[in-house]
């Protein structure tokens, strides 16, 4: 059974709370303040903070939250109300009755900043937070706005190139166990790996998970 990988997104707005089944979750917020309250405590989080969370949750407060998700349920098996919720949602090759390594971080452009065209050891969901981006993934160039979401199944070559004063997105990321503190970035060839990054990351979380049966 393949993971489910999907990034949700909510609006959280004062007297309402949403509750969410236990499930491996990173909540990143986007704007404004929310607490998170799990069976061991109540958790605030204010804007561009981000926390892991497993168990049963219940979010309130006032603000938008972006959420990835790791699942064991297929994506036919999503119901409507995670479908109205969805930004995107993708099936990697993964063993979900197994541990999965669940990372999350936030990259930051340079000026002008061009990676080096590169693939990765592990597949993953990223949304732009500001700027705009030119992407080369395989075949395909497309232009990337602020708010829009992408895959990277890491086996196509990529190129990202920052084409506004600043640009940063966010990224969840679903990998074998066995990556663990170690990077996903390969460069393509040789020449690419003399290549500058022309990124600066920020690591959020790094956490073997088990996911619940569907």
């Amino acid at each position: 059974m393949p993971v489910r990988l999907a990034l949700f997104e909510d609006k959280i707005v004062p007297g309402r709370s949403l509750a969410w089944r236990p499930a491996p979750r990173v909540i990143y917020v986007r704007g404004g303040s929310v607490r998170v309250r799990d069976a061991a405590a109540t958790h605030p989080l204010t804007v561009d903070r981000c926390a892991l969370f497993q168990g049963e949750l219940a979010v309130s407060g006032d603000g938008e939250i972006w959420t990835f998700e790791i699942s064991a349920a297929a994506l036919a098996a999503m119901d409507d109300d995670d479908k109205r919720r969805t930004i995107l949602a993708a099936e990697i090759d993964l063993d979900a009755t197994k541990p999965v390594l669940f990372r999350a971080d936030r990259v930051d452009f340079l000026p002008d900043g061009v990676t080096p065209r590169h693939g990765h050891k592990g597949s993953g969901i990223r949304r732009l937070l500001f700027g705009r981006l030119v992407a080369e993934i395989g075949h395909e160039v497309r232009r990337i706005e602020s708010g829009q979401a992408w895959f990277e199944s890491g086996r196509d070559p990529v190129i990202g190139r920052n084409i506004a004063p600043a640009s940063a997105f966010v990224r969840g990321l679903a990998l074998p166990v066995e990556l663990k503190g170690q990077p996903t970035f390969i460069p393509w060839t040789p020449e690419e790996a003399s290549k500058p990054r022309g990124v600066r990351p920020q690591p959020f979380f790094d956490e073997i998970v088990t996911l619940p049966s569907p």
